[in-house]
């Protein structure tokens, strides 16, 4: 399935496997993905999921729920101890957060786990900025 949502005013296209439509399809309770850019002695990206309900959640499906988030983990500057559970904080923007928003969300269900990932598109990219690679 292929759905497009709007996260801070952004269209942001999701897809979801069949896999991941077909658990979702038995949950009895919504599933929230936290898409996250983390900053910090990194640039990286991750999409947690949780049961535990979230204000800023935007409807994808009846049973999921997407929010994007950037953060950074101030005690923590590995990818082990970040994907180990550290405690992450919202990075404090000081543009919109707009910008920052992924274009593209792919969920899977895999081996008993969910699976996500987000994409920037170059396409997009280019679209947005035409006018400074426009030739002079």
């Amino acid at each position: 399935m292929n759905t497009t949502i709007q996260l801070y005013g952004k269209p942001v296209r999701v897809e979801l496997t069949a896999a991941a439509e077909h658990a979702l399809a038995k949950r009895t309770v919504p599933l929230f993905a936290e898409v996250q850019l983390i900053f910090g002695c990194m640039v990286a990206k991750r999409v947690w999921f949780r049961d535990a309900a979230n204000e800023n959640a935007v409807p994808v499906t009846p049973m999921l729920r997407l929010w994007f988030r950037p953060a950074r983990y101030q005690k923590a500057c590995s990818f082990d101890d970040i994907d180990g559970g550290a405690v992450a904080s919202d990075f404090p923007m000081v543009v919109d957060r707009k910008g920052f928003v992924p274009d593209l969300v792919r969920i899977d269900y895999r081996a008993g786990k969910w699976v996500g990932d987000f994409t920037y598109s170059l396409d997009v990219y280019r679209e947005r900025n035409a006018a400074l690679e426009a030739p002079r």
